[in-house]
């Protein structure tokens, strides 16, 4: 009996023991859980602050990724501006649209490029350098706003080939792509993309959008009404309707931002008078200055604008001067291009010819010219005429694209690649056969610039018609 009674005592002092202790362990958990959670937020804080501090570790990471996309959009536009330089022998000063040409070859197709020594590059990051005459690079500068404008539209890739023609494997659609007839005549695909588009990205750190306007080569606007903007404004449809200057003008808060986009893409004519209005080409063409070229060439009264300068010519181009008699828009938007003969006209059995290493047809009316090159082909497929006004403009201007000819070689001196009696290359002051020198190729296209001049269906008024290729 004692025996038992002590081990029901031991029992009891047993449990009471356990008791006790499962009741100190409680309480300790309970401590050690709110100490465990404090510690864990202060962990948390400091993670927090490692992270997104003021020299946290995401923060470090985004100015690192904007310091790389700045350093590769420098050295973009540095080895652009060499590549320019490099083509003009370092002969002339850099444009700004022959950087922007070259910015676009190299592929960064977001750049734009404006303005005269200095130049503005703007990339679709809204980063914007200046670029001054020796090629120095200071930037980007911060803006509120950003606005960002560019062209695009379905490029084709292999150009249709008319029923009875061949690709004769010279060329490609960048470079020219060559086809020829059965009788041997040869025609250069030149590309123009389809359903161009304008669009436009345009966002406010600085408060809500006040007004947005876009205004095409004409000075029309051409933005439908815009409303209630907010921070962020974005475009996709707006459709050029000519090549030249489109501007777009942005007003946020106490900002005002300007971008400006040159279009030369189009099957539409293009304003060459108003790309001559620049230093470079008014000191090209032998002037002292762009004011004393405007009153000399342009015959503007002394102390007239650029800007009252421009809009003069705009005005002219929006009369109808040298309106187009044919209109092939809609077929070439369809075809994503058209064919432009490779050689120089030459007369064959009554007939006209596009071949090479013969004599060009000289003396022909307009009137004529349009009669041969209509009855050309009689296919239900395809027609074939003189060269409207826009074809001409777009030609050149896909060569000025490709860096084959620049602008001043279009518009100020073209010896370099046509037969002029001053021309670097032919020795002659004489006609030469079509195709005879490789100097006048440029895309494969022989002759653009000099030996003959070119009709066109481009006509002055009912008497005067145009010629091209001076």
């Amino acid at each position: 009996m004692p025996k038992i009674k002590i081990k029901s005592k031991n029992v009891k002092n047993k449990e009471g023991q356990d008791n006790m202790k499962n009741k100190k362990n409680n309480g300790i958990t309970l401590i050690a859980l709110v100490i465990t959670i404090i510690v864990l937020l202060i962990l948390a804080g400091v993670t927090i602050a490692t992270l997104t501090g003021e020299n946290g570790i995401l923060t470090r990471a985004s100015q690192a990724s904007e310091q790389t996309e700045i350093a590769e959009e420098k050295e973009q536009i540095s080895l652009a501006y060499t590549g320019v330089l490099a083509d003009k022998n370092g002969q002339a000063d850099v444009t700004a649209e022959e950087l922007k040409n070259e910015l676009h070859r190299n592929g960064r197709t977001d750049a734009m490029a404006s303005g005269t020594n200095p130049i503005t590059v703007t990339f679709e990051s809204g980063n914007e350098y200046t670029i001054d005459a020796n090629g120095g690079i200071t930037g980007p500068t911060v803006s509120n706003i950003t606005a960002t404008m560019k062209i695009v539209g379905e490029k084709v890739t292999t150009p249709p080939v008319p029923t009875g023609f061949t690709y004769i494997g010279e060329g490609t659609v960048d470079t020219g792509y060559v086809i020829q007839d059965s009788n041997g005549n040869e025609f250069v695909w030149v590309p123009v993309d389809k359903n161009q588009k304008i669009q436009i990205n345009v966002t406010s750190k600085s408060g809500n959008i006040e007004s947005i306007s876009l205004t095409d080569p004409y000075g029309d606007e051409i933005l439908p009404d815009t409303n209630n903007l907010g921070t962020s404004y974005s475009n996709t449809e707006i459709e050029p309707t000519i090549n030249g200057t489109y501007k777009l003008t942005v007003v946020a808060g106490e900002e005002t931002k300007e971008v400006e986009l040159n279009v030369k893409s189009l099957y539409a004519k293009r304003m060459w008078k108003l790309d001559m209005l620049t230093e470079e080409i008014a000191k090209a063409k032998g002037y002292e200055n762009l004011d004393q070229f405007m009153q000399d060439y342009f015959r503007m009264p002394e102390g007239t604008s650029v800007e009252d300068t421009k809009a003069m010519i705009a005005s002219s181009y929006k009369q109808g001067m040298f309106a187009d008699t044919e209109d092939y828009t809609n077929q070439v938007n369809a075809n994503g291009g058209f064919y432009i003969g490779r050689y120089e006209a030459s007369e064959s059995s009554g007939g006209v010819a596009i071949v090479g290493d013969v004599t060009p047809w000289n003396n022909i009316s307009q009137i004529n010219a349009l009669s041969y090159a209509n009855s050309m082909y009689t296919s239900s497929e395809f027609t074939s005429s003189l060269l409207t006004g826009a074809a001409w403009d777009r030609t050149l201007s896909w060569l000025e694209e490709t860096g084959e000819v620049t602008l001043e070689e279009i518009i100020v001196d073209s010896k370099r690649w046509g037969n002029y009696a001053d021309d670097t290359f032919s020795g002659t002051t004489s006609l030469i056969n079509t195709g005879s020198m490789t100097q006048t190729r440029v895309n494969n296209i022989y002759d653009l610039a000099g030996n003959l001049f070119e009709w066109t269906t481009e006509a002055f008024n009912t008497d005067g018609r145009v010629v091209r290729g001076r």
